[in-house]
């Protein structure tokens, strides 16, 4: 029998409270102290989840990658907590929901680098133990019989993006430590038989390479057994446009925004080329994903209308009593339910709000995975 919205929330907090007490008996007083400082323990997630530090720096030395100028070093070294610490931290952070927080994996290093992949691979398996957060990681590594094995013993519908941007030698300058894009494709095949879900991960989209290699992309992928893809469109600073001038690839000015930032990330103007791209995919038997979360929701059979991309899968809705218990059960007093559609709760506020109101409110719109409106 389908659990109710308020028997989600519930059983939520009970893992969440069970798991901070659990951890706690397991860490010695200096572990606590280091977790609880740690950003993992208090930074809000963002629409595709919380995003999991496994590693610091990378020396794939991608040229288009934005970490070099976030001030990220080239030489890579494992992150400092160890897992049972990394999953305490995320049970202590007021907006990391159990079961329902999606967990991301790769986006300030390459997980699966030799000095990081150990600890990568013990941080998925301890986070899912005791938070059951849907994971996803994304990698330029090669994916071996041996890291299956691995990987299998994490979380069992665990997404992986395998990460291409293209596959001939112009491209490979493009990521000059990174293994080759065509023997990453052709890896994906070892995932065949598990519960893993390969999806293919064009981003970014680098025009003059990645829209003029795409047939052959697809091709490789469809032979490893990838059905699914996911487009993303290049971000730029001024860095990344002068490094990728460098190794002989020229943004078209016409494609770059008006003025560029020396560390915020801006899109190019890449949305004819990324529905080119959607079309081809489509015809040739691929499903067409909208963002990296939407892939995290399809490997875990689940669903989601948190936001404008969606629904990614078949989100069902919650009755207006299911979600005045959960005001209740929230303690949200001064709130009352408008309308509930299934795409969004519409709630309105009788009182003023607070800061834990902030924390609340978001639980609601993670465990009933709807968009939430404040009318």
């Amino acid at each position: 029998m389908t659990e109710s919205l308020p028997q989600r929330l519930e059983h939520a907090r009970k893992l969440k409270e069970r798991a901070i007490v659990k951890l706690e008996s397991l860490l010695d007083p200096r572990e606590i102290k280091v977790a609880r400082r740690d950003h993992h323990a208090r930074r809000k997630p963002r629409h595709c989840g919380i995003t999991i530090h496994t590693g610091i720096g990378c020396s794939y030395g991608c040229v288009y990658c934005y970490i070099w100028d976030m001030g990220f070093p080239g030489k890579p070294k494992p992150y400092p907590l160890n897992s049972l610490q990394m999953a305490y931290a995320l049970a202590l952070n007021p907006y990391v929901v159990p079961r329902y927080t999606f967990a991301a994996y790769g986006s300030v290093t390459e997980p699966f680098l030799e000095e990081t992949r150990d600890k990568a691979i013990d941080y998925m398996r301890t986070i899912y133990r005791y938070l059951l957060l849907p994971s996803q990681v994304s990698t330029k590594s090669l994916i071996t019989g041996d890291l299956v094995r691995k990987l299998t013993n994490t979380d069992p519908n665990l997404s992986i993006l395998i990460s291409i941007t293209g596959i001939s030698s112009k491209a490979r300058r493009l990521e000059p430590g990174a293994p080759d894009p065509i023997m990453r494709i052709r890896s994906a095949s070892y995932l065949k038989g598990t519960n893993i879900t390969p999806t293919l991960f064009i981003r970014p989209i680098i025009p003059g390479i990645t829209d003029k290699e795409y047939e052959n992309i697809l091709d490789l992928a469809s032979n490893a057994g990838i059905r699914t893809l996911v487009l993303g469109t290049l971000r730029v600073t001024s860095g990344i446009v002068k490094r990728l001038k460098l190794v002989g690839v020229e943004i078209p000015p016409k494609l770059l925004p008006r003025r560029l930032d020396n560390k915020k990330q801006q899109y190019i103007s890449g949305s004819h080329i990324k529905k080119m791209l959607e079309h081809i995919a489509s015809n040739k038997g691929f499903l067409v994903l909208p963002s990296a979360c939407s892939a995290n929701v399809y490997s875990h059979r689940s669903a989601c209308y948190k936001c404008r991309l969606g629904p990614c899968g078949r989100p069902s809705y919650p009755s207006i009593v299911e979600v005045k218990e959960a005001l209740s059960i929230l303690e949200l007093d001064n709130y009352r339910v408008v309308d509930v559609s299934p795409s969004a709760i519409r709630l309105q506020r009788t009182g003023k709000s607070t800061k834990r109101d902030e924390v609340k409110l978001f639980w609601l719109r993670e465990v009933s995975r709807l968009d939430l409106i404040l009318a």
